[in-house]
């Protein structure tokens, strides 16, 4: 046993001088207080946040306004306006004026939009707007209920197009509270998506996805009261869509939604908009402006308010109904589709309505007296 003392003894000097040698190297990494006093630094998760990648401003009442100054019907461009689709340039994100009146096509909403900005004072603002307008890279798209939506090159110049996008094609079948027009609208655009980051664009870079067209999930759909005359007397038109078809429409299609409330009357314009309390129930935050053009000055609405997450809301959506509740999308769009065309057959001249036939067939008293005579015998 004494033979291998020797050899016990070096294999314990060793042990002990390699406990000895690694506590004086953890020492010497983490500080001389390592041990009794924690580090001040804390492990902290990076989220993604998910700008825009397409805003949507639904009906021309979103996106213009009366000009307070003029007698006639002029329109002119919502404070903030400007400087909103200049954000969209610089970010690439795509921006879509949506119209649902039956009457409009995209050339006329444009000529529209285009009269709108010749009132803008601001030459750096109208250098903007004809980049925005033009280029190979159009920022703002205009969409109509006459649209012939088709699917955008996906690699530029190169014809390359995505087979698996499906357009509904229904028109005026398609309009709000259907999401048929809005689905339709975004389909037929294409951005550039830009990669996970958090902070300072960190983790970008990684790997580029292709061109495709705006998930409803990152779409910010505007929405603003209907326009009713100054002197009360609304004047219903038959297909015209409502305020609460269109924020229903844009929660089906799975899209956050912010409601403009018109706060001022001025009785000097021709028209006023009439703002309801249930649709802004139906949206996610409910702002009196967009703010002002000054991209200097803090604002109600910018892309980075109205990211994912930002100042109104956390997660993405998921497409709802009015209650909240889950829906199919392609369900929707079928039954508003049948139920239109149901009612296009039915105002045919044409076709007889049943049971307006039933009303000759109504019992009269003297034979209603004679039935209960017969029963008095029985």
């Amino acid at each position: 046993m004494w033979r291998f003392a020797p050899q016990l003894l070096s294999i314990s000097i060793v042990r002990i001088s390699y406990a000895l040698g690694f506590q004086l190297s953890k020492q010497a990494k983490l500080g001389h207080h390592a041990i009794s006093k924690p580090s001040a630094s804390k492990f902290q998760m990076v989220r993604n946040i998910d700008l825009p990648e397409a805003i949507v401003f639904y009906g021309v009442e979103s996106m213009m306004e009366h000009n307070s100054g003029d007698t006639g019907s002029s329109l002119i461009l919502r404070p903030g306006v400007v400087r909103l689709l200049t954000e969209c340039l610089d970010v690439g994100t795509a921006a879509l004026l949506l119209s649902e009146d039956p009457s409009s096509d995209e050339a006329s909403v444009r000529h529209l939009f285009q009269r709108a900005c010749d009132s803008l004072s601001d030459a750096i603002a109208s250098s903007s707007m004809q980049k925005i307008l033009g280029g190979d890279d159009q920022v703002l798209h205009f969409r109509t209920l006459n649209s012939n939506f088709v699917c955008p090159p996906t690699n530029g110049q190169s014809g390359e197009f995505d087979e698996s996008i499906i357009f509904y094609n229904l028109q005026s079948n398609g309009r709000s509270p259907s999401p048929a027009f809005l689905l339709d609208s975004l389909r037929s655009v294409n951005i550039d998506p830009r990669g996970f980051g958090g902070s300072s664009g960190f983790g970008r870079g990684q790997w580029v996805e292709p061109r495709r067209s705006p998930l409803t999930a990152r779409t910010v759909v505007f929405i603003a009261g209907d326009w009713t005359s100054n002197n009360g007397n609304e004047v219903e038109e038959e297909g015209k869509s409502t305020v609460k078809g269109r924020c229903a429409a844009s929660r089906a299609a799975g899209c956050r939604v912010i409601y403009l409330e018109h706060l001022s009357s001025d009785l000097n314009l021709p028209f006023l908009i009439e703002d309801d309390t249930y649709a802004m129930s139906l949206c996610d935050a409910v702002v009196d402006s967009f703010g002002n053009d000054n991209a200097r000055d803090i604002q109600p609405v910018s892309l980075d308010a109205i990211s994912t997450p930002g100042d109104y809301w956390l997660n993405p959506p998921t497409p709802k109904d009015d209650f909240g509740n889950a829906i199919a999308i392609d369900e929707i769009v079928e039954y508003f589709r049948t139920e239109r065309e149901m009612e296009d057959i039915s105002s045919d001249s044409g076709c007889v309505v049943a049971g307006d036939d039933d009303a000759d067939d109504e019992m009269t008293e003297e034979e209603l007296a004679a039935i209960l005579a017969d029963l008095d015998v029985l």
